[in-house]
């Protein structure tokens, strides 16, 4: 009915149906057609049960973009009366998601997220409390996902166990044997990572000394003159007697303080001061 104006009766109506939860598709008001329902509704600012709705100003948008760029969240900017007042939680909300300023990738995985029903809860909570005086969270869930379904995480055993009133510390986590063997595992490719790059690290201090070997080699060479040079005592690698490729040492004695060279290269210098500290961290050795 293009055209035709509606009455009081039609837009008491209108509300009613709103109240009710009803779709536009799903109301019947004289001839109104879904798309005149749903046009009239949103003129009069109807919403879910019928009853007007604070309109979103350009004020109150800008209000709102600095105060979550400040760390407000939804919650916060609706209990406070002082702040955006007249919107409730969920009208601002539903205006973050339209300006983009939520995290689009969280409310995905929160929506796609599986729950559990009332009788798989039941059974995994049985499954919890059989398994949370021995096992870690990480490996409750390794075992609940071995056999059962939907799949859980290290982090939803976690949110259960506290739920069920089941809390262990950290300490007690980490003295049980799951941990430890992961702590074992974690510390040896620490260790292969760590000698990884202390070899690339030796490759490329090897390769810059070279380099400044052979540059001072041919200076000396162009002005006529030789370049001492000294065998390291443990590599027997020949470096020229100067630094940086010797470290110098300084030493007082009975004349005054005296200068000299050590007799082993700054590698192997750097190489015994690696394996000391290795040795110190494993402590002393047990019979």
């Amino acid at each position: 009915m293009p055209g035709q104006l509606w009455t009081e009766h039609e837009i008491e109506q209108l509300r009613g149906l709103l109240a009710q939860g009803l779709s536009a598709s799903e109301m019947q008001i004289g001839s109104r057609s879904p798309a005149a329902i749903q046009n009239k509704a949103a003129r009069l600012d109807f919403v879910g049960d019928g009853i007007p709705r604070k309109r979103w100003t350009a004020e109150a948008e800008s209000q709102l973009k600095r105060l979550i760029s400040e760390g407000w969240t939804a919650a916060r900017l609706s209990a406070d009366p002082e702040v955006l007042a007249g919107y409730s939680r969920n009208a601002v909300q539903k205006k973050l998601g339209r300006l983009k300023l939520i995290d689009g990738g969280r409310s995905r995985r929160a929506r796609d997220a599986v729950r559990l029903s009332a009788t798989q809860l039941d059974r995994f909570y049985t499954f919890l409390l059989a398994h949370a005086s021995r096992c870690t969270p990480e490996q409750i869930a390794l075992l609940w996902n071995r056999e059962n379904t939907p799949l859980v995480t290290r982090r939803r055993v976690v949110y259960h166990l506290q739920k069920l009133g089941v809390k262990r510390s950290w300490a007690e986590v980490m003295r049980m044997p799951f941990s430890k063997a992961k702590q074992r595992r974690v510390s040896k490719k620490a260790l292969e990572a760590s000698q990884k790059r202390w070899d690339e690290y030796r490759d490329y201090q090897e390769s810059e000394l070279r380099e400044l070997a052979r540059r001072r080699r041919s200076r000396t060479r162009s002005r006529g003159k030789s370049l001492a040079v000294r065998a390291c005592r443990d590599c027997n690698r020949r470096w020229p007697a100067v630094e940086p490729f010797y470290v110098l040492y300084e030493k007082q004695t009975a004349v005054g303080r005296r200068r000299y060279l050590g007799r082993i290269c700054r590698m192997c210098r750097n190489k015994r001061r690696r394996e000391s500290k290795n040795l110190r961290r494993k402590g002393p050795a047990t019979a």
